[in-house]
């Protein structure tokens, strides 16, 4: 399918500029984000403690999502990784539902973010929620705009905050456990089911480095290293949250999205709920940067390509951002504010719709030793393909489907809207076909660009 030749979309290299260290501490810190201080109260309401089991099977499809990176960016680190790995290695059309569909994962997830941003900071100051989430969202795409990046040394210190709010919950709260509070464990096998798929969301920080690969130094070496500490950590901490919170309180006594702060106030000093209101607002902090910042890559690199309008590849001139593909990521959330407490419908959706373009990934991954043999045997990190490739693909297609019939039982809406999605999205890329010389776009989305490639001449 694919062909290594010259396209219309070659351009400057982005210079590699973080180590492992720096690198480690932007995906963990990216990883460990609002999502996992907003989630666990809601979800718990109705799962009850059973959501600490449902943290660990939601790392099940994380770990093959960071297997499908720790290959994919290793063998070929580039910029707007999903999107590109999809197109060259599946099929054009499934590649272009990267770009497509990623403003509605990045309203969601904005959504998200602003509601747990204003409900840990009604902790300390009494503000309208309102007023809060708008003041986020205005924040996060001003910041975009003018290309304001927190840089390493800065995100290793909020880093560290989190870490000590985490642990400053989980460590006291471990001793706050009541085994009584576990019972009844499973009160909605439903509300189960569907936490599994709502807290798969919080893993997916670790899709980070793919869409940044070219800005890593020995991408090849350390994108793979730097995914399996970092799942292990993460999942660690995670699994060791939820089980605190929900066997220190009983279940029905939570709900909300602050959660994590009211149970901390149950078995900590007076202080202890700031501290871990102040990791929330950490978290907000070690992703807000690079929600739109990496999304936007991605919308920038399919215009390039052409397949979606070329004004989102247009740098604007002062500030030397995307300017167009941050306006059309960051304003209509705006407008979206009134569906921000639908915090485990938005988590679902995004679960469901990020697993499902992974499943395509695992496709092409399967696709990569006949596609790209050079890139694949170069590979520093790579997996027998009738072996450890088939079983990841196999796992993989589990996974997506597991999560398809979830969602369609428990919450159709969120199921039809995605559904609905892809078929605007056939109607769209048929009409785009009308636009351009067909030929020549399937070369352009079938191939890489030179500095991509430069790998299967040794260099």
């Amino acid at each position: 399918m694919s062909a290594v030749t010259e396209t219309a979309s070659d351009t400057d290299t982005l210079s590699p500029s973080v180590g492992i260290l720096g690198v480690l501490a932007l995906l963990v810190g990216n990883a460990i984000a609002v999502p996992i201080f907003v989630l666990p109260g809601p979800l718990a309401g109705n799962a009850g403690p059973s959501i600490a089991l449902a943290i660990v099977l939601a790392a099940i499809p994380a770990s093959f999502v960071v297997l499908y990176n720790a290959l994919l960016g290793s063998a070929m680190p580039v910029a707007g990784g999903l999107y590109v790995y999809i197109s060259r290695l599946t099929a054009p059309f499934w590649g272009f539902l990267v770009p497509f569909t990623i403003p509605l994962v990045a309203w969601a997830s904005l959504l998200i973010t602003a509601t747990g941003f204003a409900e840990y900071t009604r902790v300390f100051f009494d503000v309208p929620s309102l007023a809060l989430i708008y003041a986020l969202l205005a924040f996060v795409l001003g910041i975009n705009l003018i290309g304001l990046k927190v840089v390493v040394q800065v995100q290793l210190v909020f880093f560290l905050g989190l870490l000590v709010a985490l642990l400053t919950f989980i460590v006291p709260g471990s001793t706050a456990i009541e085994a009584t509070n576990y019972q009844p464990f499973f009160p909605d096998y439903g509300a189960f089911a569907l936490a599994v798929v709502a807290l798969f969301y919080p893993f997916l920080g670790f899709g980070l480095l793919v869409e940044l690969g070219e800005e890593i130094e020995d991408p090849g070496r350390t994108i793979p290293l730097v995914l399996g500490l970092g799942i292990g950590f993460v999942a660690l901490i995670y699994v060791a949250l939820i089980a605190v919170l929900v066997g220190a309180v009983p279940y029905t006594q939570l709900g909300s999205e602050a959660d994590l702060a009211l149970v901390a106030a149950t078995f900590l000093p007076w202080w202890g709920q700031y501290v871990v209101a102040f990791g929330a607002i950490f978290a907000v902090i070690t992703t807000v940067n690079t929600t739109l910042l990496v999304f936007s890559r991605t919308l920038m690199r399919a215009s390039r390509d052409g397949i979606v309008p070329e004004l989102f590849a247009e740098i604007h001139p002062r500030f030397q951002t995307p300017h167009y593909a941050v306006l059309v990521l960051g304003l209509p959330p705006f407008v979206l504010v009134p569906l921000a407490d639908q915090i485990v419908g938005l988590s679902t959706f995004i679960g469901l719709a990020s697993l499902t373009a992974y499943f395509f990934c695992a496709v092409g991954l399967w696709n990569l030793p006949r596609e790209f043999p050079q890139h694949y045997a170069s590979a520093p990190f790579r997996l027998r393909r009738y072996r450890g490739l088939l079983l990841a693909v196999a796992g993989g297609a589990v996974a997506t489907g597991s999560f398809w019939a979830i969602t369609l039982l428990q919450q159709p809406i969120v199921g039809g809207v995605l559904i609905g999605w892809f078929v605007v999205a056939y109607g769209y890329y048929r009409y785009r076909l009308t636009k351009v010389d067909p030929v020549e776009l399937y070369r352009t989305m079938t191939s890489l660009d030179a500095h991509e490639r430069q790998r299967d001449h040794g260099d």
